[in-house]
Parts: structure tokens; sequence; C-alpha cells
């Protein structure tokens, strides 16, 4: 059972993430877990229950006129059978110290049909932030941390950018530099 991933990506760039667990079962094959906007472009995210296994997926859009999102690709890796549940992301956020963001690699997609030297490319980078870490700060962009700690980052420009880890009080913990590598 497939769902439509333009579909539910515009409805969590809409309506952000859930703030409870949403668990994954026979009949609930998805979840959403976070989206980030830069511009023009967005990437969402989501864990899905597949065959035997689950599935952390990631969809890169563009702005399709006014008030459209085309998705122009993405990018997602399974575990086999380990436990990608809700429960198992908060578990995964009470591994890392308090002040702590992991950063992982992302899909990157040429936006422009043209020669992959001349075109310009979406990128995107999957983060875990610890439990004293309440916003990340991208350029302009403040993205609240969800319950589960679990974020995407997206960006569109030929530089990868800065994210600022800030706590409750808004005091700034800790810097890290995405890669613009796959």
């Amino acid at each position: 059972m497939a769902y439509d991933a333009v579909a539910e990506s515009v409805r969590l760039i809409a309506d952000g993430p859930p703030a409870q667990p949403v668990r994954l079962s026979r009949r609930r094959r998805f979840a959403p877990v976070a989206a980030d906007v830069d511009d023009d472009v967005a990437a969402t995210r989501f864990l899905r229950r597949s065959t035997g296994c689950f599935c952390d997926e990631i969809h890169l859009l563009v702005r399709n006129g006014n008030d459209g999102w085309r998705r122009l690709g993405g990018g997602g890796s399974s575990n086999g059978y380990e436990d990608r549940t809700a429960e198992a992301f908060e578990r995964a956020r009470n591994d890392l110290s308090p002040h702590q963001v992991v950063v992982n690699g992302g899909p990157a997609v040429l936006r422009d049909h043209l020669l992959p030297w001349t075109g310009r490319w979406v990128r995107a980078a999957t983060l875990l932030a610890g439990g004293g870490i309440a916003q990340l700060v991208v350029g302009g962009r403040r993205l609240p941390i969800p319950y589960h700690g679990h974020l995407v980052v997206v960006w569109g420009s030929r530089r990868p950018p800065s994210v600022t880890a800030r706590d409750a009080t808004g005091r700034t913990v800790v810097t890290v530099t995405l890669s613009n590598d796959r």
C-alpha cells in the first residue's frame, strides 16, 4: 500500500509533523517525520512500513507556480528488520548528549535538466538533535525540534548552509556545517 508522496509532502509542509508518535501498522503504512522549506525548494521526511522492513524516505520538491509543489526525486534507506518505529526514533535521541547534533547525508537532485556541472542542485541532509536543543537556525529559518529529534534540512544554493543549534533559552550551543557530498 503506497502513499502519494507529493500530496502527503504538501500536507506535511503546510501542517508540520504530528505532535505525538504515529504508530506504523498494516493499516497505517507511513508517518510524517519532518519538513523544511528554503525559498522555492523543500524536503520532507517520512517513515514507511514496507514488506518486512521499515524505510526512512526523503522527498525533494520545487515550487510549481505560486501554489503547488513538484517532486524532483529523493532517496531513502532501509535497515531490514531494525526497529524504525516512532519509539525507536525517540530512543535514538536519548543516546545523544543533550547538546549534540548528528548530521547524516541525504539525497541530491539536479534541479535543471542541463549538464550536471552547470545545473542547479537541490540537496538535503538528515539531522538528529539531542534533548537539550530546542531549535535549529538554518540561514534565516528557525526549525523547532520535534519530540523525536529527527529533522531534514534542504538547500538549493551552491554552498551548504551552516546550522546553529540553540537551547530553550535561545543560547547557541553548537554550530555545524552541512556538506555537499552525497
